[in-house]
């Protein structure tokens, strides 16, 4: 009786087993939990993007971290390296962990009207030949209430075929940016503030401007402005350039060599 009934309990077994695997499939395919944002989160030349990126599980590239820190977060560069074009869609601060690291990045700001980004102690370079790469800007701003570029240094961006600026303002909103301390090298333009609405403004203070070949500001179409003091434009071929209405203000503190004369301002 045992031999004739065998078969069936060897079917049975089989069935069950074949149902466990199948179990155990299903678990391991199903989407894992969304992971929760961070505050802090950190960027390696040797990290990988999976994980949280937490400070000893860095991610690679700058817009795997953006996707995983929270609005008003911070995103820490650890060493000088390859991290890509990334756009920022929150309030966010991006700042070098140890002294001011190298990154070959362009970054995009198109975030809330209400939101506040910050780019502290980094040094950007839009080119790096032997990769391929070329972009056609450091730093875009389409839209947020204030950008800050704090100590920040900016090169490269002579890509053909892109606007070749350093920092393009091009905002859609009422958009601030304030630039620090800084240094705008070796692009076709350092700075371009343009929009169709008027609605882009820079404030720029104690930056140097060396080797922009076409201009070192350069502001386009009326309402658009740049306000300036204690600046050094050297080395191009229009320190100041106002287009169709563009308007410059300055306290008179700054260094210009040629182009055309900003509007007086003065100190109180």
């Amino acid at each position: 009786m045992m031999i004739r009934n065998a078969p069936f309990a060897f079917a049975a077994a089989a069935r069950r087993f074949r149902l466990t695997v199948c179990l155990l499939v299903a678990l391991f395919f199903q989407a894992a939990p969304a992971q929760a944002l961070v505050d802090q989160t950190w960027i390696s030349a040797e990290g990988m993007d999976s994980g949280g990126c937490l400070a000893l599980v860095p991610c690679a590239t700058l817009a795997y971290a953006i996707r995983q820190t929270s609005p008003g977060g911070t995103i820490f560069v650890m060493d000088s390296g390859f991290y890509g074009a990334a756009t920022i869609d929150r309030s966010l601060t991006i700042r070098s962990e140890y002294g001011q690291m190298s990154m070959v990045a362009s970054i995009t700001v198109n975030a809330a009207s209400t939101d506040k980004v910050m780019l502290d102690n980094v040094a950007l370079e839009c080119a790096a030949p032997a990769r391929g790469i070329a972009y056609g800007y450091g730093v875009q701003v389409l839209k947020g209430a204030d950008v800050l570029l704090n100590r920040v240094s900016i090169k490269d961006c002579l890509a053909t075929g892109t606007v070749g600026a350093g920092v393009y303002i091009y905002s859609t909103t009422n958009s601030r940016v304030t630039i620090h301390d800084s240094v705008i090298f070796n692009n076709r333009v350092g700075v371009l503030v343009s929009s169709t609405d008027g609605m882009a403004h820079a404030k720029i203070y104690r930056t140097l401007f060396l080797s922009n070949s076409e201009s070192g500001v350069r502001v386009i179409g009326t309402g658009n402005d740049a306000i300036m003091a204690d600046n050094n434009l050297l080395g191009s071929v229009k320190s100041m350039d106002l287009q169709s209405g563009g308007a410059s203000r300055s306290f008179g503190n700054n260094s210009m060599t040629s182009g055309d004369t900003p509007i007086p301002m003065s100190q109180y």
